[in-house]
């Protein structure tokens, strides 16, 4: 029986940032964040580019904040404003400067971002709109509406909260990295990718990721390769999208028991307490003798 080569990516990948996540004191109130120190050593796997719409804009640090009156989306159409706590139109200030950044994203060959949620300019989820008085709607902020029309793995800066979410999100980033480098020319090929990446997806989405098989199933022998395109974009999507903190943790389960299962991680001895409804673990002998 012919043994299977995993794949592995190991070239670096190039990471846009927003530059106050990354030490970079460019926030209105001139302070920064070092919301990477979650990442540690892992961070050598990754080629960091920051970028800050906001200065690229000519706005000062500090500066008056800003808001938005509509999703980023919403500005992009003309039907909402980015002003600032005076009241005074900054639209067209900020759209040139995540234009700026767009360009020196591009040209740097990002092909992931890593921006600051609830900010007005790089918010992806969670963007504020409206007044302090007013803010029960969200979305994305000007600057991430428009990275999301570039095509790049987006992650919220919320993935950088906990160990646990990183690991979650990184996991996606690889999976969506083996879809966008893999030559899919037919159904089969897409069937293949698909039987690997489906359990990624269904811990996001399981009904999307339902829809996408039953999408599979119903091929023809000969697709169109337009067809085939419009199910690799979703399952892309789908591989973006945000999960809850107990979905990762089964998520990381899972891998963990199909690990053991095929022999390749030693198994810990778990136990569950009824009082505490939580399995508590034991390395395994091996390992406690280090």
């Amino acid at each position: 029986m012919e043994e299977t080569v995993p794949e592995i990516i190991t070239d670096v990948v190039s990471l846009g940032v927003s530059a106050c996540i990354d030490r970079c004191p460019v926030r209105y109130n001139g302070r920064a964040f070092d919301e990477l120190k979650v990442i540690g050593r892992e961070v050598a796997d990754f080629r960091l580019k920051p970028v800050c719409p906001e200065c690229m804009a000519g706005m000062a640090v500090p500066r008056i904040p800003t808001r938005l009156t509509g999703r980023g989306e919403d500005v992009l159409d003309g039907t909402a404003l980015v002003k600032d706590g005076h009241g005074r139109d900054r639209t067209a200030e900020l759209v040139v400067g995540c234009e700026a950044c767009i360009g020196a994203l591009r040209r740097a060959q990002v092909e992931a971002v890593v921006l600051k949620e609830k900010s007005p300019s790089c918010g992806l989820f969670l963007t504020p709109v409206g007044t302090h008085r007013d803010r029960a709607a969200t979305g994305s902020g000007l600057f991430g509406a428009m990275v999301r029309h570039e095509g790049w793995f987006t992650i919220p800066s919320t993935a950088l909260n906990s160990p646990l979410s990183w690991r979650d999100w990184r996991r996606r980033l690889h999976a969506w990295l083996w879809l966008k480098r893999r030559d899919l020319a037919s159904a089969r090929d897409l069937y293949d990718a698909w039987h690997i990446l489906k359990l990624v997806v269904q811990g996001t989405q399981r009904g999307e990721a339902d829809a996408i098989g039953r999408s599979l199933a119903a091929l023809p022998k000969r697709p169109a390769a337009e067809e085939l395109a419009a199910l690799r974009v979703r399952i892309a999507e789908g591989l973006m999208a945000p999960t809850r903190p107990a979905r990762a943790r089964n998520a990381l389960w899972k891998a963990y028991a199909h690990a053991v299962k095929r022999g390749s991680w030693p198994a810990w001895t778990c136990t569950t307490s009824m009082s505490a409804r939580r399995p508590t673990c034991a390395a395994p002998r091996a390992w406690r003798a280090r």
